[in-house]
């Protein structure tokens, strides 16, 4: 497998795999994702700033897919029952931040999620980040479990200011890299 960023030509592929890890999460009975996003312009603007990053399998073949920034996240500026193992704000952030993770329907148990964590957490450390921070739905089971597999520990809780009429609560995460 291999981590790099995403091109044009990927484009396509990622809002399948949203759409795939849209329907998952709605057959787990979690309204994330249910509002339409992630849209394709979201995705788009990931790529022109240099934050949308794939994982492809030996294949060639795109597996999953996620943001990885370093702009700050002004939805992790307030944290509740708990608190991250760094102490930055989105206004002077050292830590990179990964959102919209999915991976392909196909291809979900063979480590691409995983690998695709790694690559973020070894991007983050090749910037210069402290950490590296993530959130979940908290009735993502499944990614919880990942995360903490990762060594991702629990800090608490945040709030989204997008939630698209869904549950504004996320679990957050946060690794030492």
């Amino acid at each position: 497998m291999q981590f790099r960023s995403t091109r044009a030509s990927d484009v396509d592929r990622i809002m399948d795999i949203l759409a795939e890890g849209r329907r998952a999460l709605a057959e787990l009975g979690i309204d994330q994702w249910q509002g339409g996003y992630p849209h394709r312009e979201a995705i788009e603007i990931d790529r022109a700033r240099g934050e949308s990053y794939v994982v492809v399998d030996d294949e060639g073949t795109v597996v999953a897919t996620a943001m990885v920034g370093f702009s700050g996240e002004g939805d992790y500026d307030l944290i509740d029952r708990g608190s991250w193992l760094t102490a930055t704000r989105s206004d002077d952030a050292c830590y990179g931040v990964v959102h919209r993770v999915a991976v392909g329907a196909g291809f979900q148990g063979r480590g691409g999620a995983s690998f695709l964590l790694a690559g973020a957490v070894d991007l983050s450390r090749d910037r210069g980040a402290e950490s590296v921070r993530i959130d979940t739905h908290p009735g993502n089971v499944p990614m919880r479990r990942l995360l903490e597999k990762a060594g991702f520990a629990h800090c608490g809780t945040i709030y989204i200011a997008h939630a698209e009429g869904g549950t504004p609560e996320r679990v957050a995460y946060e690794k030492l890299v």
